[in-house]
């Protein structure tokens, strides 16, 4: 009886076995694979996970590789080579580039375009890229503070992105909260809040049982199948009757009108100017690059047009202005893209954001995109080196 139950089980488990150890060959094969990017950090909530490699298909085409240090770039020495000057890049999702090739990423080019116009004679430049997808400001100044400064950078690039990252910088206005934000208390200075290293879900997501499987998961095609497919990570799409694009909140587009709004920007000037101050105690200059969204530098502009009037709102520039207002009331050097890569998509009818697989003036940018944004700072730098 025991034989007769037992082989049948058997024969069934070593069936089931090869049939997935098969599935996992043929995943290999067509060269699938959806990595787990990101873990969890209790210090600015999540951070890529070191040596992960894969292919990121959801925005554009791309196969990444995550440094051993947890970058989205190549390998970079912690101590800084003798004649080296290196250029530190603070940001968000389109400094982490995941869409493109790393040899496409605006950072990428950068580096070739400041050698080619001999940014510092004599010396080997150097970018480095620490940009994260979904950080907003202060996590970007916690990411400064704890890891930048180690790597002895010359100067300091922090991309800001108008569409969301004042959002971001809001435990008001934004819905997660796995991650700090700094609040203003009754004096309006800047307090750190921490209290997501607290949550049950921060504490399961860094145990070590997670991490385990976070680690497995790198190992099997099938699990990463499992895990994308209930996940069901899907780039959003825009509804057919806007080019406004998900994510972006229309209130960034016009001054504050109620207090969260007015506090969002007050953190985030405060945030900045924090980065300022602690860099220039480290002679170290900061240079702030306004990153424009999508429909800011759509080609059409009657398309531009039909969203100012629909959103009741006189142009698309307001989080461009009032930055670059207060950084430079401040003394900040400020890098605004949106205006000349607004001229130049309309004069070439060129889409800087988007992809044949998501759609088109939408979305992150593409090679076009990454390519122009680096031409125009390194004008800037260039004409007006540090």
């Amino acid at each position: 009886m025991t034989k007769r139950i037992l082989i049948p089980a058997g024969l069934t488990a070593g069936g089931v076995v090869a049939a997935v150890l098969l599935f996992e060959i043929v995943l290999r094969v067509v060269g699938f694979s959806a990595p787990i990017w990101y873990r969890p950090d209790s210090h600015v909530g999540g951070v890529l996970r070191p040596g992960v490699e894969g292919w990121f298909k959801s925005e554009g085409r791309a196969y990444v590789r995550i440094s051993s240090a947890g970058l989205r770039d190549r390998e970079h020495s912690i101590e800084k080579p003798e004649g080296v000057y290196r250029l530190a890049v603070l940001g968000d999702s389109f400094s982490e580039a995941m869409q493109v090739d790393v040899k496409d990423a605006f950072w990428s080019v950068l580096e070739d375009k400041l050698t080619q116009c001999a940014y510092r004679p004599g010396k080997r430049i150097e970018v480095i890229n620490f940009g994260v997808s979904g950080f907003g400001t202060a996590q970007e100044y916690l990411m400064l503070e704890s890891v930048v400064m180690r790597y002895r950078a010359d100067l300091v690039l922090l991309q800001f992105m108008n569409g969301n990252d004042v959002t971001d910088n809001s435990i008001a206005l934004n819905a997660e909260r796995m991650r700090p934000y700094f609040l203003l208390d009754r004096r309006r200075e800047l307090v750190l809040d921490a209290s997501f290293v607290t949550t049950k879900v921060f504490q399961r997501q860094s145990s070590a049982l997670m991490e385990f499987a976070r680690s497995v998961a790198d190992h099997s095609r099938v699990l990463q199948l499992i895990r994308a497919s209930t996940k069901m990570a899907v780039f959003p799409r825009a509804s057919a009757d806007t080019a406004i694009e998900p994510g972006l909140k229309p209130a960034v587009l016009a001054a504050p009108r109620d207090s969260s709004w007015e506090d969002a920007w007050t953190v985030t000037e405060r945030l900045i100017l924090a980065m300022n101050e602690y860099l220039r105690r480290r002679g170290v200059p900061l240079v702030v690059v306004t990153t424009p969204f999508a429909i800011q530098v759509h080609p059409d502009r009657r398309v531009r047009e039909a969203e100012q009037a629909k959103l009741g709102i006189p142009d698309l520039f307001y989080p461009d202005r009032r930055l670059e207002a207060s950084a430079r009331k401040r003394g900040i050097a400020v890098i605004p893209l949106t205006y000349e890569m607004q001229r130049l998509a309309e004069s070439g009818r060129i889409y800087f954001h988007g992809f044949p697989n998501t759609r088109m003036g939408i979305g992150h940018w593409n090679e076009d995109g990454h390519r122009v944004a680096a031409e125009i700072i390194a004008g800037h730098l260039c004409s007006h080196p540090f």
